[in-house]
């Protein structure tokens, strides 16, 4: 049995979430084939089976995370003999709602015992099929373990299974799935009647229980990024560009020009082209800048490269193939990396100034505000204090500045 697992596709993935299956169990796959899409913390990536056989089990459901290295699917290869007479069991799913995560209010409501289930025409030996947990909630609701094993044509109980009946019978189905989404404890309520949705969501607004959803791999990459970007030693630089050249050649953004102006800077103070890997200062010998980029939700910092080299309309069409590609959810890997230097412009939602955090290992980001009426441009620069000084900086600005408001920078538009 050959088993696919759960890719490890960047340094800094920890957990990846499926995106959808390109194959079905019983299916036959051959090496090479794709038989998945999986969401890293960075993009979508393609996985492939390495051998050929058929596909035997799915592990994971489509929208579901799981860790690297969990098997996520298996292939039946050559089966011998020996080996058709041991194939392993699935493993039992744990509980989306489990016991001890439950809300359970402090008055406890009253509970009429649920009907015992109705015993099928086949039966089975229960002898040692019961967990201990089930045990006990069974007897803590009163039903008999044995006509529920019966009911379910199962061999063993677990609490889960105690649990879905017990909701099945009181819950109707939207109302199963708001208790799912809130982590409700079914005694919350009174066991007594069919409970609607309509009495869960008055029981949810009159407690004020909130939500309870799961972070994606994108939030997490997030939480990630700005907690590594905390730990920088940092600093702030205030400044504000003239920006009347910028507007007056409007079909290209203030991003497309930032982007432009800031590479050439870069390409006359290479501190700015730097950044720290482990205990080295690495110095690379074009401007490549990353660009934020965000829609419900998701937020990416795809990278211009080697921006130094490009006119100002191919910039402006990458930007345009970066919202695209934000649209699709499908940026790659390679889109996501080799920046020293950021940007992030909020002043197009019309935020006047605000700080920016360093994009993971870059050296330095601007953060761009909004132009006011004196046609001026407020650009919040944050610093990695361990690779540019506030002289370095200083600098740099002044260059910038310069380059900003040279009409010849403009000339051949």
């Amino acid at each position: 049995m050959y088993e696919i697992v759960m890719p490890q596709l960047s340094d800094s993935m920890d957990e990846g979430k499926l995106i959808t299956w390109k194959v079905h169990e019983g299916e036959k796959v051959n090496a090479g084939d794709v038989i998945a899409e999986v969401e890293s913390d960075k993009a979508i990536m393609e996985v492939q089976t390495f051998k050929t056989g058929i596909v035997k089990e799915l592990l994971l459901q489509e929208g579901e995370s799981a860790p690297v290295g969990t098997v996520i699917a298996r292939i039946e290869t050559e089966t011998t003999p020996d080996e058709s007479l041991h194939k392993k069991t699935k493993e039992e799913k744990p509980s989306k709602l489990q016991p001890e995560e439950e809300k359970i209010p402090k008055d406890k409501p009253k509970y009429t015992p649920p009907p015992q289930p109705k015993s099928q025409s086949h039966s089975i030996s229960h002898a040692k099929g019961i967990s201990p947990k089930a045990r006990v909630l069974a007897a803590k609701y009163g039903i008999n373990t044995n006509a529920l094993m019966t009911y379910l044509g199962s061999q063993t109980l677990h609490t889960n299974d105690v649990f879905t009946y017990l909701k099945e019978h009181y819950f109707t189905p939207k109302a199963q799935k708001l208790l799912e989404a809130y982590a409700l404890s079914i005694d919350a309520f009174n066991l007594d009647h069919k409970i609607d949705s309509t009495e869960v969501l008055q029981y949810i607004q009159e407690n004020n229980i909130p939500k309870s959803l799961p972070l994606d791999s994108m939030q997490k990459a997030i939480i990630a990024t700005v907690a590594n970007a905390a730990q920088k030693p940092i600093y702030h630089i205030y400044e504000d560009f003239e920006a009347s050249l910028m507007l007056e050649h409007k079909e290209y953004s203030i991003t497309a020009w930032l982007i432009k102006h800031i590479a050439k800077a870069m390409m006359e103070h290479e501190e700015f082209r730097s950044l720290i890997k482990s205990d080295r200062l690495l110095i690379f010998p074009h401007a490549s800048i990353s660009v934020a980029v965000a829609q419900k939700g998701k937020l990416y910092m795809p990278v211009v490269k080697n921006a130094d080299k490009k006119s100002i309309e191919k910039i402006a069409n990458e930007l345009k193939n970066f919202k695209t590609k934000l649209t699709a959810n499908s940026f790659s890997t390679d889109d996501l990396q080799g920046s020293s230097f950021g940007i992030s412009n909020l002043g197009m939602l019309g935020v006047k100034r605000f700080d920016a955090m360093i994009n993971k290992n870059d050296t330095a980001i601007a953060a761009v505000g909004a132009i006011d009426e004196e046609n001026k441009l407020h650009v919040t620069f944050t610093i990695d204090h361990r690779v540019v000084n506030g002289y370095e900086a200083a600098l740099f600005i002044q260059t910038l500045k310069t380059i900003v408001s040279n009409p010849k920078e403009y000339a051949h538009v």
